[in-house]
């Protein structure tokens, strides 16, 4: 009998001119959540002998060298065309998941047509919110736009929580488009 357990990705858009320095620890830490990682690279940050190089050469882990069009949106967009996933989780370099793995695929086996889910952010400079960072791949097919966050079917905090430090703030380019639409 097949199994019904939802597939699940994360997506990680690498851009800027320096590698995030805790890459390949993100990564690692990614394959214990998910079934896949989407990382999408806008500027030869995964260098060969690096670690984080060698964190990529995990089966679950794929990268797509991609370009960068000052459009986190769009970058974002691009990368979840590679996810095989039928559920992908949008995260940025150097933010940490928590996450039961079993009740988080119970839930999303249940969600049905919901296009996106509302996940809490632990931000230490905005402080906690919830963001649209959890979407359906139906979701992401060219034209769709989900509504904002606090429209969507909520993900519990024990079931999913998403931690991002002051460091990963701070690269966060202000523009539009950062996990605000599908």
């Amino acid at each position: 009998m097949p199994s019904t357990r939802p597939s699940l990705a994360a997506c990680l858009v690498l851009q800027g001119s320096s590698t995030p320095p805790a890459l390949d620890a993100d990564l690692r830490d990614l394959v214990d959540v998910v079934d896949e990682v989407v990382v999408y690279d806008t500027a030869d940050h995964i260098a060969p002998g690096s670690a984080a190089f060698d964190a990529t050469l995990h089966p679950a882990v794929t990268v797509v060298s991609g370009f960068w069009a000052e459009d986190r949106e769009r970058a974002k967009r691009a990368a979840l065309a590679h996810v095989e996933a039928e559920w992908a989780l949008c995260v940025l370099p150097g933010e940490k998941v928590r996450a039961d793995t079993d009740e988080l695929r119970r839930l999303l086996g249940e969600a049905g047509d919901v296009p996106a889910m509302a996940v809490r952010v632990d931000d230490v400079v905005r402080g906690t919110h919830r963001s649209a960072r959890l979407l359906h791949k139906d979701s992401v097919l060219p034209g769709a736009v989900c509504r904002p966050a606090d429209g969507l079917t909520e993900v519990p905090s024990r079931l999913l929580t998403v931690e991002q430090p002051v460091t990963t703030t701070a690269s966060v380019p202000r523009q539009r488009g950062v996990f605000d639409r599908v």
